[in-house]
């Protein structure tokens, strides 16, 4: 008869203050804010600094990740985002919906996309890659200086409808 051996492995786990240093690859959950860490092993096997790094999740923060809503009304330029980047931040991500009613006031005007500014090289560059039916009459406009970065939507005259609803995810991290 063969012999049958059942084996549970187990991970390292504590609260996020008390997780102790994982050896390299080694897994650690942290049990009271559910995040996932991996050890990053010592600088002679080559590890760029020692420590844990975190497994992104569900439960983990991001910084400099915001969700926003605004409603604007025609013809008008107004600030949506006022974005600082540091040196190691190539290229920031602001993700949107917007809508705008149809004359026929059933259906929608909707245009969603991603926006990318990048600032890597000093190239101060953005590119806006968008999909749309109908037209929701708004455009982004981005300036830069330095290494400050301001996001602005105009939004067009589209008779009877005087207004225009975004919402948007501006995502500074790097890509």
């Amino acid at each position: 008869m063969a012999i049958v051996q059942i084996s549970q492995i187990k991970h390292r786990r504590g609260t996020s203050e008390n997780l102790p240093q994982l050896a390299s690859a080694e897994l650690g959950w942290s049990i009271d804010s559910r995040q996932l860490y991996i050890g990053n092993g010592t600088l002679e096997e080559g590890a760029p600094a020692v420590g844990n790094t975190e497994i992104l999740t569900v439960h983990s923060t991001i910084a400099g990740v915001t969700k926003l809503a605004q409603s604007f009304t025609n013809n008008t330029t107004t600030n949506v985002a006022s974005l600082s980047f540091d040196s190691t931040d190539p290229s920031v991500i602001v993700t949107y919906s917007g809508q705008r009613p149809h004359t026929d006031g059933t259906n929608a005007n909707v245009r969603s996309g991603t926006l990318t500014i990048s600032q890597y090289l000093s190239r101060n560059d953005f590119l806006d890659q968008y999909s749309e039916i109908g037209n929701a009459g708004f455009t982004f406009n981005v300036t830069q200086v330095s290494n400050v970065c301001v996001v602005s939507v105009t939004t067009a005259d589209i008779a009877a409808n005087n207004f225009c609803n975004l919402t948007y995810t501006i995502n500074s991290i790097a890509i």
